[in-house]
């Protein structure tokens, strides 16, 4: 006669062997399981002890982009600051409006320590990249004159090849929202040196905000 719990024992058993041999290879092969990172926090962390994944990968690939004051603005220039990068739409209505908020009161909450801390968000809707509508979604919070803030568009050849770089899926307009374009939402935390450390996934698991995870990450790194 078979024993159900002796089965499920195996059963859970596999499962974290392959969960826990599926992020260790996604660390050092990044490129082999892209979806990994995006999973783990789900399965790793609880609802209130989720501080995003630590990926360290070494250094973050390269960025040089326009931001929507029209200057110039590379990763490579950020050295010995506190990147926070994200994947904006600047007509989106929802969720993009809702993480811009959430890293702007997680830099007001790091008070005097924001000033070692850079926003890049880069535009993901290849249909607007005009410097208006970039300029136009941060003053509806505020953030258009924020030093922190550069919100990075231009050639779409250049952003496309970002996009895929960091592994974060975007194209394709909503269902209900045809001028918005779907896509991950994610905040990239990459240190003083220019390396991932951090990835942080967004909606967050319940209990805990998207600014609360950024605060704690940002201190330990600053």
């Amino acid at each position: 006669m078979r024993d159900p719990i002796r089965h499920l024992k195996a059963l859970a058993f596999a499962l974290t062997v392959f969960l826990i041999g599926a992020i260790a290879l996604a660390q050092v092969f990044p490129q082999a399981l892209p979806f990994m990172p995006y999973v783990w926090p789900y399965v790793s962390g609880g609802t209130l002890t989720y501080t995003g994944t630590d990926i360290d990968l070494g250094p973050a690939p390269p960025i040089a982009l326009h931001d929507h004051r029209g200057a110039a603005v590379s990763l490579a220039d950020q050295q010995g600051k506190l990147v926070l990068l994200t994947f904006l739409d600047p007509l989106c209505t929802d969720d993009c409006l809702l993480m811009a908020q959430q890293i702007s009161f997680a830099l007001s909450r790091l008070e005097s320590d924001a000033q070692d801390v850079v926003v890049l968000a880069v535009n993901v809707n290849e249909n607007e990249q005009s410097t208006p509508a970039m300029v136009e979604f941060l003053a509806s919070q505020g953030l258009d004159e924020d030093p922190a803030w550069h919100f990075l568009g231009g050639d779409w050849s250049r952003i496309a090849e970002v996009i895929e770089e960091y592994h974060v899926s975007a194209g394709g307009a909503k269902p209900e929202k045809p001028d918005e374009i779907a896509h991950q939402d994610v905040v990239f935390v990459i240190d003083r040196q220019g390396d991932l450390r951090v990835l942080i996934t967004y909606p967050t698991p319940a209990g805990v905000t998207l600014q609360d995870v950024i605060v704690t990450r940002a201190r330990q790194l600053l």
